[in-house]
């Protein structure tokens, strides 16, 4: 299977393509499209025709789109549910955000992703949008004909680059109650930045697990802008620089004049940053009682030389830039440090079409945006080839079977007016009976008048009982040589049966029988019975003679 993830920027629309494999999953392939820096340039049709391109390269029945909401759309917050059925969750989580949303809950689309579970209780990453952010998203999708799998969150989305996403969710011993005037124990907190070209992701990390989520509206573009001002270059122009050159010193020793005054310019657009920056640590360490362990980054911006440095001196906390592609052993693409910053949130969207049901990721469509089931697709795109031929035979079928009946119509007259002519003429057949059945009755009638005559006909030469006594007669030696007394001579059809007397005994008797063959059909004389006498033996027996009856052909 395979999982896309579209992070797409304001300066950049970033693709990752992971595919499941028997240990794992394999970063495939990484597409970065840069959007166009001219005034007045209308990005959404380019970010269309890109993902219109993009659409073609893939099976959509073995591919999963996943897609995020930019982080400021959406508001998280920590929560603590006294129960961890992730279905009561759900259905509660409107009105635990009720009162701490600046909008309101019946234009929005709640989704929550468990932290962990103590005890009976659930840790939750509660999160809310409007339902126009996501509908926006949607329909760019839709411009671009991809149907995505997924609408998630950049924050949820980065924290699958370091969560142990494929596990279960955690399950920990249920914490003490703790009074109104006590504190939670300390929590440390590892914090990320995912420094954009307009915005950073602020992520906060309690060991593997994503516990908040802030947005700051500062990015690379802030300080292409304070160049482009500076040195009264078009921001194109300013945010090559800025990517190419940008730097702040760690040390101004040895650095030149213009060095230091542009070194000046970065680092000034960069204390926004910590200003905000700041903020959003301090509200960690309040909500959580945290301690923060160290800063990393990543993303754009973060391979500013010298940017390390600067934020640990001010933040008073270590701050080190990560390459992401090296969490990663399958990566089939180059990885170079460019790479490894840039495509955080894209590799995090991908995986996000990889996790399990036992612990899912963050998905905004639900309610009137649910993803309607794919198996009516699914099947459609499998079967289409065969249903087409299908129905193409069938309606050849039904145009055949109506023009043989037509066809066959049309015999049926013809054939019908041509028996009424042969009827008519041949067996001089009135105008009433000459049909069907009248033919039937003609031809029955005359069968039997055949069969008749050729019966005559093989009876014609036959011959007549007194023909066959005659022959009989001829066969039998005279009575003086054989003395033979004839009581009983029937002759039926070819039957002959003869009873009498012989004077001898039974040599005479063979001797008569043999006399008698050459009358017999086949030369078999039947010896039913004879008695020895004194003088004279009696006999009987029986034979089929030659009636010269003949075979008559048709």
């Amino acid at each position: 299977m395979k999982s896309v993830g579209i992070d797409i920027g304001t300066n950049q629309v970033k693709v990752v393509e992971v595919q499941t494999t028997s240990k794992g999953f394999q970063l495939v392939r990484a597409q970065v499209k840069q959007l166009s820096r001219s005034v007045g340039t209308d990005l959404d049709l380019e970010v269309i025709e890109f993902l219109r391109t993009l659409s073609t390269q893939y099976d959509p029945t073995t591919t999963r789109f996943c897609v995020a909401l930019r982080q400021d759309k959406v508001a998280i917050r920590n929560k603590t549910f006294p129960f961890a059925d992730r279905q009561r969750i759900q259905k509660t989580l409107p009105f635990e955000l009720e009162e701490e949303l600046p909008f309101s809950t019946e234009n929005a689309i709640f989704e929550g992703k468990i932290i962990r579970i103590l005890g009976t209780s659930a840790e939750v990453l509660s999160a809310a949008a409007p339902k126009t952010h996501v509908a926006q998203v949607l329909q760019l999708m839709k411009d671009s004909a991809i149907d995505p799998f997924l609408v998630s969150t950049e924050g949820a989305a980065f924290a699958n680059l370091f969560e142990r996403w494929a596990d279960p969710i955690p399950v920990l011993p249920a914490t003490p109650i703790l009074s109104e005037l006590e504190l939670p124990p300390p929590r440390p907190i590892r914090v990320i930045l995912n420094i954009g070209h307009a915005r950073t992701l602020v992520c906060a990390f309690d060991g593997d697990s994503l516990v908040g989520v802030r947005s700051i509206l500062w990015g690379g573009r802030d300080i292409a802008s304070a160049i482009a001002q500076k040195y009264n270059l078009p921001p194109s122009e300013a945010q090559k620089e800025m990517e190419l050159k940008a730097f702040i010193l760690t040390t101004r020793q040895d650095a030149g004049y213009e060095a230091k005054i542009f070194s000046d310019l970065i680092a000034k657009g960069v204390r926004d940053l910590i200003r905000d920056l700041q903020l959003s640590l301090l509200e960690f360490k309040s909500e959580f009682n945290g301690v923060i362990t160290q800063v990393q980054m990543t993303g754009g911006v973060a391979g500013i030389q010298g940017l390390g440095p600067f934020l640990t001196q001010h933040l008073e906390v270590p701050v080190n830039p990560i390459n992401i592609l090296d969490f990663f052993p399958n990566v089939a693409f180059e990885k170079d440090q460019r790479a490894g910053l840039s495509y955080g949130i894209a590799i995090g969207l991908a995986i996000e079409g990889l996790r399990k049901p036992r612990n899912p990721a963050m998905n905004f469509m639900k309610g009137e945006f649910a993803r309607q089931t794919s198996f009516g697709k699914d099947l459609w795109a499998e079967w289409k080839p065969y249903a087409m031929a299908a129905t193409a035979a069938t309606v050849l079928l039904c145009l055949w079977s109506y023009g043989r009946g037509i066809v066959a119509s049309d015999l049926d007259e013809t054939s019908g007016e041509l028996l009424r002519n042969q009827a008519k003429a041949v067996a001089h057949l009135p105008a009433k009976t000459a049909n069907e059945a009248g033919v039937k009755k003609f031809i029955k009638d005359n069968r039997k008048k055949i069969a008749d005559i050729r019966t005559l006909e093989s009876l014609a030469a036959m011959n007549s009982a007194m023909d066959v006594m005659l022959k009989i007669n001829s066969m039998v030696p005279d009575i003086k040589s054989m003395p033979l007394d004839i009581s009983e001579l029937s002759i039926v059809d070819a039957n002959v049966h003869m009873a009498g007397t012989v004077r001898g005994g039974k040599e005479m008797l063979d001797r008569l029988t043999k006399s008698l063959a050459s009358a017999a059909d086949g030369g078999r004389i039947n010896l039913e019975s004879f008695q020895p006498g004194s003088s004279r033996t009696g006999f009987r027996l029986s034979f089929k003679a030659d009636r010269n009856i003949q075979k008559v052909t048709k």
